[in-house]
């Protein structure tokens, strides 16, 4: 058994530099948790914030073996009755709700204490067994008789102490000690953005690695995750989940078990790390943590999007509703959040008793709500047309919904990188030609001196392209605008670069239509970024 110190969850994070694959996911994240409800009404936004919270701990429980369906955690925050049998999971279900809510509502407020704080992480745990069930407050002792479990208490005598598949956890009179250690390691990695980003990944592991509670640990630690990412600026509105990402996984549901597991690995030489757990498999782990977080918030980017969800419910309501002017309300309160009654019609164009019926159809049937019968109305989401208005959401099955392009070839690259071990094989054939011209471009850059990454080329160039369309020209004409503009390559060196890198020989006619872009490029460059363009001879 490993030396029973707190330094044994080292190495807790990068020290000396933060791997690029690593950085240029960081990149891809911040730049797309900001759009996230983009176009809708906060209102719309905060009510579509508590559907998510559903959904993060509908799959977080189904982590844990728990499947709850999403209309039982809706009846139990409602205190509405539930069926004997499925009354306990959903109870669970509500008191994770809870207590993401309680998240939330200190992050909205300011008064978040730091997520990976001894403090904050036993009060996670406390608020939720204080709403659990009596039928989950109890796991099986080492010697048979049931265990109560104490909130917010870590283990901390013999009794307590566990093992996790292979893996063997602290003995339970250190783990104050390891938490302590957990604590001071992940505070000073909260200094600048990108650390705080990539400490969601690694304290997550590190965490669920000392598992201080008797149980819970997956929960709270995804709970962490959760406050983490709204302290590093990325929880994009309360928009996005990720539970969803972790239970679905990039390619396969096993990845969060297989990457967890890996990620327990000890150094494997001298040159992995100087900790006592593998710098690489902590590398690995992070990188496919961080890919997992990208692809969640862009297909929440494609689910909540203003226009197309506008779309979705307008004809979800026309199928619904025998009433063309019903859409129309819809559209308005998506958009401003609440509609005085009075002013149904003046949108709707009709006569005030036709309003009424118009927008009491609307509120049967659950599409809009309101405190009483006089105030403002405001958007609902009624759980009976989840899935047609948020395709994807729970189910597993092909849906007709748009999904996040970014991820689709970025994620599978960096998949693909890991895949290439034997923990990952998922197919990648489709992407074979698309990674060739990536190398080709990437290649390119190198040649001519660029600065910038693939992931910011993809950020700038391909964040709205599929593999099959992307606009290679296009691309090209970035690096060529960097080359000449930013870095002082001259035409030549951009030409002689240009053909050298591009797919295939080059014929004359191609070099010379490389050669038209390029020099119909450069004064328009120069211009732009007020440098002076000068033709040198080619570098040998």
């Amino acid at each position: 058994m490993a030396e029973e110190v707190a330094t044994r969850i080292e190495p807790a994070f990068f020290e000396e530099s933060i791997p690029s694959s690593i950085s240029d996911l960081v990149v891809e994240i911040q730049a797309s948790a900001p759009k996230l409800g983009h176009g809708l009404h906060h209102d719309a936004a905060f009510e579509l914030s508590d559907l998510v919270r559903v959904m993060n701990c509908y799959y977080s429980n189904l982590i844990e073996g728990h499947n709850t369906r999403p209309k039982d955690i809706e009846r139990a925050l409602a205190g509405a009755e539930i069926e004997e049998a499925t009354r306990p999971l959903a109870l669970e279900a509500k008191a994770h709700v809870i207590v993401q809510r309680e998240i939330d509502r200190l992050s909205r407020n300011g008064a978040l204490p730091s997520p990976t704080s001894s403090e904050f992480i036993a009060w996670v745990h406390r608020r939720f067994y204080e709403e659990m069930p009596e039928e989950f407050r109890f796991v099986e002792g080492r010697d048979g008789p049931k265990v109560e479990i104490v909130p917010g208490a870590f283990r901390s005598k013999s009794d307590d102490d566990v093992s996790v598949g292979r893996h063997q956890p602290p003995s339970s009179q250190y783990v104050k000690g390891f938490m302590d250690y957990f604590s001071k390691r992940y505070a000073a990695a909260q200094a600048g953005a990108t650390n705080k980003i990539i400490a969601i990944a690694a304290a997550h592991h590190r965490l669920n690695f000392i598992y201080p509670f008797m149980d819970g640990n997956g929960r709270v630690s995804r709970l962490m995750s959760h406050a983490m990412a709204q302290e590093a600026g990325v929880g994009g509105k309360g928009l996005w989940s990720i539970s969803r990402g972790l239970a679905r996984g990039l390619k396969d549901k096993t990845e969060y078990k297989g990457m967890m597991d890996h990620a327990d690995q000890p150094r494997m030489n001298d040159r992995d790390g100087r900790g006592n757990l593998s710098a690489k498999a902590l590398q690995d782990y992070c990188e496919w943590f961080l890919s997992v977080v990208l692809d969640q918030i862009q297909f929440s980017n494609a689910v909540f999007s203003f226009d197309k969800l506008e779309g979705r419910y307008r004809k979800l309501i026309e199928d619904v509703i025998d009433d063309k002017r019903a859409p129309d309300i819809i559209s308005a309160v998506l958009k401003h959040g609440s509609i005085d009654r009075g002013d149904i019609g003046f949108i709707t164009k009709s006569p005030e008793r036709t309003a009424r019926n118009t927008l009491k159809a609307l509120l049967d049937h659950g599409f809009l709500k309101s405190v009483s019968p006089k105030t403002p109305v405001r958007i609902a989401f009624p759980v009976d047309y989840r899935e047609r208005l948020f395709p994807n959401l729970f189910t597993d099955g092909e849906i007709d919904a748009p999904k996040p392009s970014v991820p689709s070839f970025i994620t599978q690259m960096r998949t693909k990188e890991i895949a290439s071990r034997s923990y990952l094989k998922p197919p990648f054939n489709e992407y074979e030609e698309f990674q060739k011209r990536v190398s080709g471009i990437t290649a390119l850059q190198k040649s001519l001196g660029a600065r910038s990454t693939l992931g910011k080329i993809a950020a700038q160039e391909l964040a709205t392209t599929e593999p099959t369309t992307v606009d290679w020209q296009s691309v090209e004409d970035r690096v060529i605008a960097e080359s000449i503009g930013e870095h002082g390559q001259s035409r030549a060196e951009v030409i002689e670069a240009l053909c050298e890198f591009s797919p295939g020989a080059v014929s004359q006619e191609q070099k010379d239509e490389i050669e038209k872009r390029v020099f119909a490029a450069a004064p328009v460059l120069a211009a732009k970024y007020n440098k002076r363009i000068m033709d040198r001879k080619p570098k040998r």
